[in-house]
């Protein structure tokens, strides 16, 4: 049966020889954009670039310099793919000064979208919450669905790089549901296969099998894409991990074939030929233009000549296919070595953890110590989640129930964060405090979406583990000092800056938290009166039994000063 691809293409190509019989320069244009982008979703980069170069001329000759504009925006997305991530900022770059100028919010969002990809590739997750971030606002204005499942997909990916599952399940969700509103086939294919990978680093292998199971068969009858490959080497490995050995490798053999099929069709002599055009083309096309006609007068005058350099360019070619071919064999031999030599690697390694899992086992005795360590934690933790709300509720009326509401959330979510990271790492005593307070902050920045300021936080935190009974009042600290800052600091003002640091020596640590905002002429005794927030602050700060220095001159900057309890 024909692909819906093949189906696809063969209508484009019809349309184009249509358009040159009636010299429709921009309906040659759009179909050539259409190609590529089809070719580039099969993950034929050489053919989507070909494709691409066609478009940008045929949109250069109809002066239309939004079609330049999508064609850069394609061009980077093929470039990001094949991991030439700055040639891939630079086509983003002039697409997106294109659709500010013109006020085109559509596809400024897929520009932040990609952008916000190439950071989570590279593991700057900072930058990468940023234009994802900026992608979903624009998103969340505009009425494509399909968008706004696209960056909720992406978030959950983000979120399942940093290893926070219980945020990726949230993300991937929303996307999911909006994709099985609109049936959307490919779209909730990719989505399965997300939910397979969180399942598959939560160490759910049946639910992880489920997932791809699905996703694979929504996409089997799709062409060669990477986004098929991924999901053939997850069933790989959700498979081993599940105990099927036979499956596993049924796929794994699967996911290389066509892995070798799809290095065949994107040789890199004609991904880096179709690069060269590209460029050539973009930085002085009249001057090529001008060449080629100079090249055909040329040609029409020395037909003896042409056919000399034809027939020495097949020789030439024969060769280069030649050397292609034993390449391919002998990248495909190399490969089925390396393969051989980490299938012994992994094998040395699980026998090395199953030693260390034996090593490792505790007795019951231990067991029911630290079950009642848990029980302990739990019962002090709901005290104080008690205490405050008791508090807040001295400060709630009608008018600001929703907003003091929030803050409580947000309390509590900072000590369930701490429960959460421990869980994850398997140490019931301590964590990292650089890990902690970074998603700590993200989290309470997220939750104050609708705040019109852009903020910007800045960290400079050592890499240490803290005991439980820091981490909670700490957690608390942070949660006030920036609700306070986020909610105050910034009046009238477009963007704002925070500022946060922890270092220690000895059993001693030291952190500051400041903002670059409007500050205040009152003491912190002044501010504290009326102010749930600063009276935490201080209690908390005893608890730790610290010392808490407040200059308000230049924005608010706190210093605080305390014993790292165990």
């Amino acid at each position: 049966m024909m692909s819906r691809y093949t189906e696809a293409e063969i209508k484009y190509e019809t349309a184009i020889r249509f358009g040159k019989e009636i010299s429709d320069t921009l309906l040659i244009a759009h179909c050539y954009n259409d190609l590529g982008r089809i070719y580039k979703k099969q993950s034929a980069y050489s053919e989507a670039l070909n494709h691409f170069n066609q478009a940008r001329q045929f949109y250069y000759f109809a002066n239309d310099s939004s079609g330049i504009a999508l064609v850069s925006l394609n061009v980077g997305n093929v470039l990001k793919s094949i991991g030439q991530t700055e040639l891939a900022k630079t086509e983003y770059r002039k697409a997106l000064s294109y659709f500010i100028q013109v006020g085109d919010e559509g596809n400024q969002a897929g520009v932040y979208n990609n952008l916000g990809n190439i950071f989570k590739n590279d593991k700057q997750y900072d930058s990468s919450f940023y234009y994802m971030y900026k992608t979903l606002g624009l998103r969340k204005k505009g009425t494509s669905k399909t968008g706004l499942a696209f960056i909720y997909h992406n978030l959950a990916n983000l979120h399942l790089a940093m290893h926070n599952t219980d945020s990726a399940l949230y993300y991937i969700n929303l996307s999911f549901n909006i994709n099985s509103e609109l049936q959307s086939e490919n779209d909730l294919a990719f989505d399965y296969n997300v939910f397979g990978s969180i399942y598959l680093e939560m160490g759910n292998y049946s639910e992880a099998v489920k997932n791809l199971e699905s996703a694979y068969r929504l996409i089997v009858n799709d062409g060669l894409s990477e986004n098929k490959l991924d999901i053939l080497r997850q069933l790989g490995v959700a498979y081993y991990k599940n105990g099927n050995s036979k499956k596993s490798a049924d796929y794994f053999i699967e996911y290389f074939l066509q892995t070798d099929s799809l290095q065949i069709i994107n040789q890199n002599s004609f991904i880096e030929s179709e690069l060269m055009r590209y460029t050539v083309f973009a930085d002085s096309l009249k001057a090529n233009q001008l060449k080629l006609e100079h090249d055909l007068e040329l040609a029409k005058k020395d037909n003896t000549e042409l056919a000399n350099r034809i027939n020495f360019r097949n020789y030439l070619y024969g060769y280069i296919i030649l050397f292609l071919v034993l390449a391919i064999v002998a990248v495909f031999f190399i490969n089925a070595r390396r393969r051989l030599a980490q299938t012994k690697a992994h094998e040395a390694v699980l026998e090395v953890q199953n030693e260390e899992l034996k090593r490792t086992l505790i007795s019951k005795e231990e067991k029911e110590i630290l079950l009642k360590e848990v029980h302990h934690r739990v019962k002090n933790n709901l005290q104080i989640i008690n205490s405050l709300i008791r508090l807040q509720a001295n400060f709630m009326n009608a008018k600001n129930f929703r907003e003091k509401l929030m803050e409580t959330e947000n309390r509590i979510r900072s000590m369930a964060l701490i429960h959460e990271k421990l869980y994850k790492t398997g140490n019931l005593a301590s964590l990292s405090v650089r890990n902690y307070i970074e998603e700590l902050s993200f989290n309470i920045l997220e939750s104050y979406e609708n705040h019109k300021v852009k903020i910007k936080l800045k960290f400079d935190l050592e890499e240490k583990e803290y005991g439980i009974d820091t981490l909670i009042p700490l957690g608390l600290i942070i949660n006030e000092v920036l609700s306070n800052s986020i909610k105050h600091a910034f009046f009238e003002r477009e963007e704002g800056n925070i500022f946060i640091s922890i270092h220690s020596e000895g059993n001693t640590s030291v952190m500051k938290i400041s903002d670059d905002g409007i500050g205040a002429d009152l003491s912190f005794d002044e501010l504290k009166e009326d102010s749930l927030g600063l009276e935490l602050i201080d209690s908390l700060c005893e608890q730790l039994d610290g010392k808490l220095e407040l200059n308000t001159e230049k924005g608010f900057d706190y210093t605080f000063e305390f014993k790292i309890l165990k």
